[in-house]
């Protein structure tokens, strides 16, 4: 069965997601919502961060249940929900004031959980595109590669080519550096698959995925650039962008449930 879009509904439904957190977030700043925090660390646009992974968890859960523990597709989707399980425990534990200490290991727990979210979903992409390895040839993974880098290479480059990234200690480079990177490793994969949509092959998840990935990646450039200024509050702007990518991968698991809600799962 060859691939289908979402209807219109939905896709008014994405743009007024998106736009949506635009307004929250323009509502938070102009009544100065870091002001009122809810409990100690968490102003109320945090709750997006709430909100949102766990959208992309229920979701992952319910296609879970559907494919089962067995088969490549079924252990794809644990990984998926597994990722963002850690993604989501990462958002919890974010400490706006967090000062990195080799003395002491609980400085980095948002990171842990940050990091080891990506495996997890480089598997979940591996696994989900295994079936379609015989029509996945050397070009596609070229191109793919080559467009990651391309996109990759100027968010480094904006990301440490300021005087204040020297203010920066090793440890907090390395970490903030590594992000981008990791994100550039999964939108291969993610544009692989998406360059297979566009053939008929592969559904709109992947669409969604690619879009969600990038948006990640340029949150994470972002949030270096305007770390090491010194600039990052809560509620900035940038979080917008991370929002953004939860609700793309959200939409992107929901379209997967709709699309096979009654067919056998397929790819």
């Amino acid at each position: 069965m060859k691939t289908r879009f979402e209807s219109l509904e939905n896709k008014n439904v994405l743009i007024l997601s998106l736009i949506g957190v635009v307004i929250i977030f323009v509502i938070g700043n102009i009544l100065n919502q870091d002001e009122y925090p809810i409990i100690e660390d968490i102003y109320p646009v945090d709750l997006l961060f709430i909100i949102t992974p766990i959208t992309v968890i229920f979701l992952g859960t319910i296609l879970v249940l559907r494919y089962g523990i067995h088969g490549d597709h079924g252990i794809a989707w644990i990984l998926f929900t597994l990722a963002f399980s850690c993604w989501f425990i990462a958002e919890g534990t974010f400490d706006y004031e967090v000062e990195y200490s080799l003395e002491n290991i609980s400085s980095f727990t948002a990171d842990i959980f940050w990091i080891s979210g990506y495996p997890l979903f480089l598997g979940f992409t591996i696994l989900y595109l295994k079936p379609r390895k015989k029509i996945i040839t050397k070009k596609i993974i070229l191109y793919s590669s080559i467009a990651s880098l391309t996109l990759l290479i100027p968010t480094i480059y904006l990301a440490v080519d300021t005087e204040e990234i020297k203010s920066l200690n090793d440890i907090e480079i390395f970490l903030f550096v590594m992000y981008p990177i990791l994100n550039a490793i999964i939108l291969v994969p993610a544009i692989i698959a998406t360059a297979l949509f566009f053939k008929g092959e592969v559904n709109l998840l992947w669409t969604m995925i690619m879009f969600g990935t990038i948006f990640l990646l340029m949150a994470d450039t972002s949030y270096l650039i305007f770390l090491a200024e010194e600039d990052y509050y809560p509620g900035h702007p940038l979080d917008i962008l991370y929002i953004w990518s939860y609700i793309f991968y959200a939409f992107g698991a929901h379209s997967h449930i709709k699309l096979y809600k009654k067919d056998t799962p397929k790819l």
